[in-house]
C-alpha cells in the first residue's frame, strides 16, 4: 500500500508516448473466470463473459465487478494473519482498472468483517480512509484516521547524521538522557548544524508524518519525535494498551523510556507494519520513536489502540512540552520496573511480524527446513513486502522468499513472481521460460511477462504479437491495452491508438486507468474539449491526482481567473496539506494575482514546517526583494549561505547588494605589476617558469568548498611558447562549476591580450573503459611568443546541496613542478569549529596561522621554488612533487568508520548469489582451493568497465548487482570477492591501495587523497586479491600493487598496512635452451619456458588465444634468434587459462645462424643477458630514488652441441656477483663437444636511494659484464 499523495511533487498522468509501467507479473490470470457476488453489493449471479459483453450497456457496466476485485475479496475471506493485509492491498490495487464504487464498498464490507482481528479491520478502513481522498471527501478521511487512533500530535527534533547508516545504533540527543525531561532551546549536536526540539504543525492529518517535510538535509538523517499518552480522569490503574508502527526507514519506539520495539531494515512507507502491546501507567507516558532514513527520507506513523487492537476513544496524546515534566515520574518508573514487556498476543501481530513468525526468515537454513514452512506463506510473504514498499534494498528479502517458493513448490505464478523481483533481466528470463514450460495452453499472465521483457529490451516491437495474444484471451486487459498503444504511439499511429483506448473505454467505462489514457490521447491529438471532459470524469475518481490539480490551476491562472484559480488552490491544499510545494505553489498563485501579503503568508506557513529548507528562504527572499524590503530580503540571502555556504547564486547575491571590495579568497592574487617584474630574470636554461601559483581553498562547515587559483607563467623559448597555447584543469561536472575570471597574455612590448576561447571535454578513457563525472576545462590562447607571460584566474566552486563524504574536507595541493616556480602559495580559509590536520613537504615553506572572525587561515608561502629534473626511472611526479596535505581527519580510525559506513551495505547477498558461491567452490576441497575458485570466477566472468560518477568513485556497487551485470571496477569486484568468501564462512575484507602508479606518499595524515584502487584480502591465508587483474593467479599479485600503500577496512576498524614486495624467488623466468649446431652455423634448437610470478600474466594473455598463439611465439622468439621457424605442431603450453598454473612453453625449429658470424669464427650468447645499467644506471649521478618494478629473476640454461671438427675458441669465464641490491651466477660446463652455461640474475631491491646510487652502478656494472659472456667457436 502506498499513501495517497506522499511524494509532493506532481507526477505526469500516464499519458501516451511514456515508458512503458512494468506489469505485475504474478496477476492470478485473466478476467475469463466465474466470479461470485457479494450480498452485500450485488443481487444476481454475474460472470467475466457477462462483464465483458454487456459493457455497451451502461447500466449493466454500473453494476459488473471487475473478476480481480472480487477474487481479492475471496482471498480475504479465507485469509488469516498477514494474508488478510495482501487480500486488502490487491482490493486497493484494483482502484485503477475496476469501478472505484466497488472498491470502496469491498473495503467498507472487509472493515466491518468480525471473522477477522481488530487490526486487520483497522487496516481495511486506512484504506477506505484513502478511498475517500481520491473520491474528494478529506473531510471524511480525516476523521476516519483520527477515530482510528492515529497519533497527530508530535514534537520532534533532527536531523541528526545518519551517513553510512551509522546513526541508528548511537544514542543521539536526548535518546542518551531518556527519564530527563524536555527542555525547550536546549541544542544538540545534529546534522550540520545544532538542532531542537519544535512541536509539528497540525498539517499531518492523514496518518502519517514525513520527515521530508520538516528536517534539513532529509536524506541520510534521524528524527526523534515524541507524544505524551494519557487516560484521562478515568485512567486511574495500570493497563494494556497496544502500538501499531509503520516507517520509512529504520526506526526504534520507546515507551517511558523502554526499547519495545525495533526495525534496523531500511523499506519503504507503510502503515502498521508492527503491532506491540505497551503497559501504559497512571498519568502522562512517553512515546518517543527515532526514525532513520537513508536515501529517502524518513516518513512514520503511529497508531494506538486498546489490548485488542481497537481504536480507543479515551487516549489521550498530547505535545504539550511542559508534560514531559510530568511523564518523568512514569518513566523513571518504568527504567526501574524489573518486569518483562507484555506479550503481544500472535493474533495482533503485524503483517511483517506475522510473516516472518511463519517462515522463520533469518533463522539457521536447518531449523528452517526441518520446520517445512509452506511455500504459500513465501509466496505471499514476498508479494506483501513487494506491495507495500517493505523490502530493503540491501536484504533482498523479496527477491530471496519468491525464489523460495518457486524452487520448493514450483507454479506459473510463483515463477513469475521470482521473474518480478529478479536483479536483471537475464535472471527475469530465465524464470520466464520456466514458467511458460510448466502452462500447456497460453496464458494471459505468461504472456504479459514476456511482453514485458521485450518491451523494456533493445526491441520492444517484439512485444506487439504478445499484446495480440493477451487480448484475443482477454479483451479488456489493461496491461496489454496499454503496451499496445503504446507502441501504436511509437508508431506515429495515435488515431488507431485512441479508437483502440475508446472501443475499451465503452466496455469498461468506471475504469481509471483508462479514462486518464483515453484523456491523455485526445489531448496528444489536439481534442482538448473532449479530453477535458475526461479529465473531469476522471477526476472524480482520483481527487488526489497532483498533477491534474496543478494543470487545472495553471489554467486558471492563465485566464486570469481569481475564483477558479482560488477554487483549484483549494483542493491542492487540502489534498497535500504537509506539502512544501504547495505551500510554494500557493505562495507563487497570490503573487500572480497581486497579493503579497497572502503569498508572505504562505510563504510562512512552508516555514513553520520547514525553517531551513532552503527553497522556502530563496521564494520568501524574492517576494520581499519584488516588495522593496531590502533588508529582510539580505537577511533571508545571509540564512541561506548560514544553511548552505556552497550556494553560489545566493551568495552572488548577497555580495551584489552589499558588494565587498573584493572577494575574500581572491584578494591573496597578486596584481600584473607584482609578478611582471620576475620576468626579465635569467631562463638558468628552462623552456618555461612558473611566476606565480596560488591556490586559495576556502571550506564550509558541511566540508563542502570553493577554490580559487592564480597561476601566472612564462614560456622561454619557441617549442615551450608553442605547447603553452592551451591550458587546462579538472573538475567534478556533477558536483562543481566553473568560472573563469580572467586569462590574459602580456606582451612584451606591453599589450595585453585576452585568451580567444575556452571550453571542455570529457576526462573519460575509454581504453580502459574507464567513465568518470570529471571533465577538462581548456583555455585557448592567441600565439605566444618566447617571454609573454600568460596569467589565468579561475573558481571552482562545490554547488552539490550535500556532502557525500559526510562532513570531510581533504585535498593534497602541489607546490612544486618540472619548471622553476618564482612565487608558491596556498591558503586554507576554514571555521574555527573545524579541527583540521595538515602536513607539508617542501623545503623552505613557510606557515602563518591567523584567525579572522569565525574563520582561521592557514598560509603556506614559498620563494624560488626549484624545479624537479626529471630522471630516468624516477618515481611519480605525485610521489616527488612538494605538497601541503590537509585532512579533517584525526586517525585512520575515523576514515576506516566513515568507508565501512558508506560500503557495509553493499556486501549484500541473495539467494541465486549464494547458490552461485557453492556452485563456485563445490569441488573445492581446503581453503584456498575455495579461495581461488571465487577469485578466478570474478576476474574470468566480470568485465573491468568504471563508471565513478559522483560517490561511486569510492562506494563499492552492490555485490548482487555487480555479479548480475557482469562487469564493475576495482572495488566491485572487491566486493563480489570478499562477500562470496564470506558467505563460505573465509573471512575476507576490503583494501584501499596507493597503487605503485602513482608512488609512494609520505605524508601519515589520514586522508582519501592518496588512494586509487581496491582490493580483496583474506587474512588467513595472508593473501591479497586484486579482481581487476585478468589472466593472473590468487598468488601473483601484480606489480602495480606489490609494496604499495593499503588500508585494511574492517566492520568500521582501519589498519595502515605496506603491501607485500616481490620476492625475486617467487617471481622468475626460466629458460632451457638446447642447441645442435651444423657445421654452416644454421642450428636446430630446443626450447622450455617456465614464468612464475608477476611476469605469468603478461604471457598468458599475450599467448592465450589459440588462433594467433603460433604466429606470436613465432615472432617473439624471433626478436632473440633471427629467423626462427617454428617446427609445425611442435608448440606445447600449458593450461593458459588457468592462472593458477605457472605459465610453460615448449617448441622446437631452427635458426639460419645462432650467433654472429665473422669469417669461420660464430659468436654465440649463451647467458640471458642484462641491461642493468641502460635501464636503471645511464646517470653519473641522482637526485631521485631509482624505481624498479616489475623484474623477474632470469635463469637461463644453454646447451650447445657442436658439430664435427668445429673448436671452441673462447669459452665463457664462471662468474658470480654478490651485493645487498642483487646477486649474478654464470657457470660453464664443456663435456666434449658440448657447453653448457647456466646463469641467473636476480634483484633483491625495488628502489635505490640517491646516497646508494654510485654503489648500485657499480653492481648494475659489474652484472652487465658477467651476463656478457659469449661462447666463440671454429666451424
Amino acid at each position: 500500500m502506498r499513501s495517497p499523495s506522499i511524494d509532493p511533487r506532481p507526477a505526469p498522468l500516464p499519458a501516451q508516448g511514456s515508458g512503458a509501467a512494468r506489469p505485475s507479473l504474478a496477476k492470478r490470470g485473466p478476467w475469463g473466470r466465474r466470479v461470485a457476488c457479494w450480498s452485500t453489493i450485488l443481487c444476481g449471479l454475474l460472470s467475466s463473459a457477462t462483464f465483458a459483453q454487456a459493457a455497451p450497456n451502461p447500466a449493466a457496466a454500473e453494476y459488473a465487478v471487475h473478476p480481480d476485485l472480487v477474487e481479492a475479496q475471496q482471498e480475504f475471506a479465507r485469509a488469516r494473519g498477514g494474508d488478510a493485509y495482501v487480500a486488502l492491498d490487491r482490493m486497493w490495487d484494483t482502484w485503477e482498472r475496476a469501478n472505484p464504487r466497488h472498491v470502496e464498498e469491498a473495503l467498507a464490507w472487509a472493515a466491518a468483517s468480525q471473522r477477522h482481528p481488530a487490526p486487520v479491520r483497522a487496516h481495511a478502513q486506512m484504506l477506505g480512509a484513502f478511498a475517500r481522498i481520491r473520491r474528494g471527501d478529506i473531510a471524511a478521511a480525516r476523521t476516519i484516521v483520527r477515530e482510528l487512533g492515529y497519533v497527530d500530535r508530535w514534537l520532534i527534533v533532527g536531523p541528526f547524521d545518519n551517513e553510512g547508516k551509522a546513526g541508528f545504533e548511537q544514542l543521539l540527543g536526548p535518546e542518551a538522557e531518556p527519564a530527563a525531561p524536555i527542555v525547550p532551546g536546549r541544542a544538540y549536536t545534529g546534522k550540520e548544524r545544532p538542532v531542537r526540539w519544535r512541536v509539528v504543525p497540525e498539517r499531518f492529518p492523514f496518518g502519517w508524518v514525513d520527515a521530508g517535510s520538516l528536517v534539513r538535509p532529509e536524506t541520510h538523517v534521524c528524527a526523534i519525535a515524541t507524544t505524551f499518552v494519557s487516560e484521562g480522569d478515568e485512567g486511574k490503574r495500570e493497563r494494556n494498551i497496544t502500538a501499531w508502527v509503520g516507517t520509512a526507514g529504520a526506526f526504534r519506539l520507546t515507551f517511558n523510556g523502554q526499547p519495545v520495539l525495533a526495525d534496523d531494515a531500511y523499506r519503504g512507507f507503510d502503515v502498521g507494519r508492527y503491532g506491540v502491546t505497551l503497559r501504559l501507567r497512571p498519568g502522562v507516558n512517553r512515546l518517543s520513536l527515532k526514525v532513520c532514513g537513508a536515501e529517502q527520507a524518513p516518513v512514520f506513523s503511529v497508531r494506538l489502540g486498546d489490548a485488542q487492537g481497537n481504536p480507543d476513544a479515551s487516549l489521550i496524546v498530547s505535545n504539550d512540552v511542559r508534560l514531559s515534566e510530568e511523564a518523568t515520574a512514569n518513566v523513571t518508573a518504568a527504567l526501574a520496573d524489573q518486569r518483562p514487556q507484555p506479550t503481544h498476543p500472535v493474533q495482533l501481530l503485524g503483517p511483517l511480524q506475522d510473516f516472518e513468525r511463519r517462515t522463520l526468515f533469518g533463522r539457521p537454513a536447518e531449523e528452517r527446513q526441518r520446520a517445512r514452512i509452506r511455500a504459500r506463506d513465501l509466496e505471499l510473504f514476498a508479494t506483501y513486502l513487494m506491495h507495500t514498499g517493505g523490502d530493503d534494498p540491501s536484504k533482498h528479502q523479496a527477491r530471496d522468499l519468491a525464489r523460495e517458493a518457486a524452487e520448493k513448490e514450483p507454479t506459473v505464478e510463483r515463477l513469475l513472481l521470482a521473474a518480478e523481483l529478479s536483479e536483471d533481466r537475464n535472471q527475469a528470463a530465465r524464470w520466464i521460460d520456466q514458467a511458460a514450460r510448466m502452462s500447456a495452453e497460453p496464458r494471459v499472465d505468461v504472456l504479459l511477462a514476456r511482453a514485458w521483457h521485450h518491451a523494456t529490451g533493445p526491441n520492444p516491437r517484439a512485444a506487439f504479437p504478445l499484446y495480440d495474444e493477451v487480448l484475443a484471451i482477454d479483451p479488456d486487459n489493461l496491461t496489454a491495452l496499454r503496451g499496445r498503444v503504446e507502441l501504436y504511439n511509437a508508431a506515429g499511429l495515435k488515431r488507431t491508438a485512441l479508437s483502440t483506448l475508446e472501443r475499451a473505454l465503452a466496455r469498461n467505462p468506471h475504469s481509471v486507468l483508462l479514462l486518464n489514457m483515453v484523456a491523455s490521447q485526445l489531448g496528444a491529438l489536439g481534442r482538448t474539449t473532449e479530453a477535458a471532459e475526461l479529465e473531469e470524469r476522471y477526476f472524480t475518481r482520483r481527487f488526489d491526482d497532483s498533477t491534474y490539480l496543478t494543470n487545472q490551476l495553471e489554467l486558471a491562472m492563465n485566464r486570469r481567473s481569481p475564483a477558479a484559480s482560488a477554487h483549484w488552490l483549494e483542493r491542492v491544499q487540502s489534498a497535500d496539506p504537509q506539502s512544501l510545494w504547495v505551500h510554494q505553489l500557493a505562495a507563487r498563485v497570490h503573487r500572480g494575482f497581486a497579493e503579497p501579503e497572502r503569498a508572505l503568508a504562505a510563504l510562512e506557513r512552508a516555514r513553520e514546517l520547514a525553517p531551513e529548507d532552503v527553497g522556502v528562504l530563496r521564494s520568501t527572499a524574492d517576494l520581499h526583494g519584488e516588495l522593496g524590503r531590502r533588508d529582510e530580503q539580505l537577511r533571508l540571502m545571509q540564512d541561506i549561505l548560514r544553511l548552505r555556504p556552497q550556494d553560489r547564486d545566493a551568495r552572488e547575491y548577497v555580495e551584489h547588494i552589499e558588494p565587498p571590495e573584493q572577494k575574500p579568497d581572491e584578494v591573496y592574487a597578486h596584481a600584473p605589476e607584482e609578478f611582471l617584474k620576475l620576468r626579465h630574470a635569467p631562463a638558468a636554461g628552462h623552456n618555461r617558469r612558473t611566476l606565480r601559483d596560488l591556490t586559495v581553498s576556502t571550506v564550509y562547515p558541511n566540508g563542502l568548498s570553493s577554490r580559487f587559483r592564480q597561476v601566472v607563467f612564462q614560456p622561454l623559448t619557441d617549442s615551450a611558447a608553442a605547447l603553452s597555447r592551451q591550458y587546462a584543469f579538472q573538475y567534478q561536472a556533477d558536483s562543481q562549476v566553473v568560472q573563469l575570471k580572467g586569462a590574459r597574455v602580456f606582451r612584451a612590448d606591453g599589450k595585453v591580450d585576452e585568451a580567444i576561447e575556452s571550453g571542455e571535454g570529457a576526462a573519460d578513457d575509454p581504453s580502459i573503459a574507464m567513465y568518470t563525472s570529471a571533465r577538462n576545462f581548456y583555455v585557448q590562447f592567441p600565439r605566444l611568443e618566447p617571454g609573454d607571460v600568460v596569467e589565468l584566474r579561475y573558481r571552482v566552486d562545490d554547488v552539490t546541496p550535500r556532502n557525500e563524504f559526510a562532513d570531510y574536507f581533504g585535498e593534497i595541493v602541489y607546490l612544486q613542478n618540472d619548471e622553476p616556480t618564482q612565487n608558491a602559495e596556498y591558503v586554507l580559509i576554514t571555521p574555527k569549529s573545524r579541527k583540521v590536520h595538515i602536513d607539508e613537504k617542501l623545503p623552505g615553506l613557510k606557515r602563518q596561522v591567523t584567525d579572522r572572525g569565525d574563520q582561521r587561515i592557514y598560509r603556506f608561502t614559498a620563494a624560488s621554488v626549484p624545479a624537479v629534473t626529471p630522471e630516468p626511472s624516477m618515481p611519480p611526479w605525485s610521489e616527488v612533487l612538494g605538497f601541503v596535505h590537509v585532512s579533517t581527519y584525526a586517525s585512520w580510525e575515523d576514515l576506516g568508520r566513515w568507508y565501512w559506513g558508506l560500503a557495509r551495505e553493499q556486501f549484500d547477498l541473495d539467494e541465486e548469489t549464494r547458490k552461485l558461491a557453492r556452485e563456485i567452490t563445490k569441488d573445492a576441497k581446503t581453503e584456498l582451493e575455495k579461495v581461488q575458485a571465487v577469485y578466478g570466477w570474478v576476474i574470468k566472468n566480470t568485465r573491468y568497465v568504471a563508471l565513478e560518477f559522483g560517490i561511486h568513485g569510492y562506494k563499492p556497487r552492490r555485490c548482487v548487482q555487480t555479479v548480475a551485470r557482469g562487469w564493475g571496477d576495482c572495488k566491485d569486484k572487491a566486493t563480489v570477492i570478499v562477500t562470496l568468501l564470506k558467505e563460505l564462512g573465509i573471512d575476507a575484507n576490503l583494501v584501499v591501495v596507493r597503487t605503485q602508479m602513482r608512488g609512494d606518499f609520505s605524508s601519515k595524515l589520514p586522508s582519501l587523497a592518496p588512494f586509487d584502487h581496491a582490493i580483496a584480502y583474506v587474512p588467513s591465508l595472508d593473501l591479497y586479491l586484486d579482481g581487476t587483474a585478468e589472466h593472473t593467479g590468487s598468488s601473483e599479485l601484480p606489480v602495480m600493487d606489490q609494496g604499495a600503500l593499503g588500508l585494511h577496512v574492517r566492520e568500521g576498524e582501519a589498519r595502515l598496512v605496506r603491501l607485500p614486495a616481490p620476492d625475486p624467488e617467487k617471481n622468475v623466468i626460466t629458460r632451457r635452451l638446447n642447441a645442435r649446431l651444423t657445421k654452416d652455423g644454421a642450428a636446430r634448437l630446443q626450447l622450455a619456458y617456465e614464468v612464475r610470478g608477476h611476469g605469468a600474466p603478461s604471457w598468458r594473455r599475450r599467448y592465450e588465444a589459440k588462433a594467433t598463439r603460433v604466429q606470436r611465439v613465432g615472432h617473439d622468439v624471433g626478436r632473440e634468434h633471427t629467423g626462427f621457424e617454428l617446427d609445425e605442431g611442435s608448440l606445447q603450453t600449458s593450461d593458459l587459462s588457468n592462472p593458477e598454473e605457472p605459465v610453460t612453453l615448449e617448441l622446437r625449429g631452427t635458426v639460419p645462424s645462432l650467433g654472429t658470424r665473422q669469417g669461420n669464427q660464430l659468436t654465440i650468447p649463451v647467458t640471458g643477458g642484462s641491461r642493468l645499467t641502460q635501464d636503471y644506471a645511464s646517470l653519473s649521478k641522482r637526485t631521485q630514488d631509482v624505481r624498479i618494478q616489475g623484474y623477474s629473476t632470469r635463469d637461463d640454461t644453454v646447451r650447445v652441441e657442436l658439430p664435427p671438427g668445429a673448436q671452441m675458441i673462447s669459452l665463457p669465464a664462471d662468474a658470480q656477483v654478490e651485493s645487498r641490491f642483487g646477486s649474478v651466477r654464470v657457470t660453464v660446463e664443456k663435456q666434449g663437444n658440448e657447453v653448457t652455461v647456466r646463469s641467473r640474475l636476480s634483484l633483491d631491491v625495488t628502489r635505490v636511494k640517491p646516497a646508494d646510487y654510485a654503489e648500485w652502478k657499480a653492481f648494475c656494472a659489474a652484472a652487465d659484464q658477467a651476463m656478457a659472456a659469449r661462447l666463440v667457436v671454429q666451424l
